[in-house]
């Protein structure tokens, strides 16, 4: 019986290519929706329509990479996106507008956070205020 599965070294090229076929579809179908519809529908989760087209973004930076970096910093991204919404929000629209992300991809890959905090990243002021006011593990 053979593994469904492709070889693991064709694993993550597998799926880049399924995620920038569905980038592709989702922006086709996303520049295809009239102007005016997009003007009703920003309101409705809060955003303008300037900022939800930002999000509309061909690569893994805000879904993948942002989060990756929190969690090197030592930051939970999922309680930054409840507890701080408006921030984590901000942040997924700085990443989905950066053009450094295959750097961000090459750094985090390498476990060289610090990397992109000193030179590229958009978000770096943001994280590191992130990190300065995080709490530190309670004292019981």
């Amino acid at each position: 019986m053979t593994d469904p599965s492709p070889h693991p070294a064709l694993t993550r090229p597998c799926a880049s290519w399924r995620r920038l076929l569905n980038n592709r579809k989702s922006m086709a179908e996303f520049a295809a929706c009239p102007q005016d519809e997009l003007h009703k529908m920003a309101p409705d989760i809060g955003l303008s329509p300037i900022t939800l087209w930002s999000l509309s973004c061909i690569h893994p930076g805000p879904s993948e990479l942002m989060p990756q970096r929190l969690k090197q910093l030592g930051l939970d991204p999922g309680y930054v996106q409840v507890a701080l919404t408006s921030t984590y929000r901000d942040l997924e629209r700085v990443c989905g507008t950066c053009n450094a992300w295959r750097c961000c991809a090459r750094d985090l890959a390498n476990g060289d956070v610090q990397a992109g905090m000193s030179s590229y990243c958009l978000n770096a002021f943001t994280i590191d205020t992130l990190t300065v006011g995080w709490p530190k593990t309670p004292k019981h």
